[in-house]
């Protein structure tokens, strides 16, 4: 056998291991990328609310439209069917209900809500979500 062919089946058997290598981490990686998301949709919900809750205080009523808050927001923001939507890449928040905002995340069945009175964030998930419940149990809230 020459010299390329022997060089040609080492590159294929490298390709492969690497291969089967990031096969076997990707899971962890997307795993840690989630909680990292969630983390920070809770903390951009946090903050959402105590802006809430000073517009309250100014006017005696919640907003019904985050870009009244004042705030740099993180992403787009529109209202539908009567809804304040701040639209980002892995989560959306919608104004829902008069002292709630609900966090969804765009991939998995799961959410968080943000009391706008206290800022307080419970994290919630779909029964049988198992992606739902590891996520808020690795999430400080």
């Amino acid at each position: 056998m020459n010299k390329a062919g022997i060089l040609h089946k080492l590159m294929l058997a490298l390709i492969l291991i690497a291969g089967f290598g990031v096969a076997l981490i990707w899971p962890q990686v997307q795993k840690k990328l989630d909680i990292h998301y969630a983390r920070q949709a809770a903390q951009i919900g946090k903050q959402l609310a105590q802006a809430e809750q000073l517009f309250f205080e100014k006017n005696k009523f919640y907003t019904a439209d985050f870009a009244q808050l004042g705030l740099e927001l993180p992403c787009a923001s529109v209202v539908e069917k009567e809804h304040s939507i701040l639209r980002c890449r892995h989560y959306d928040f919608v104004l829902e209900q008069a002292d709630v905002i609900r966090v969804s995340n765009t991939k998995y069945p799961k959410w968080f809500t943000v009391s706008l009175q206290d800022g307080t964030v419970s994290c919630g998930h779909e029964d049988g979500s198992l992606v739902g419940a590891r996520i808020c149990a690795q999430v400080d809230l």
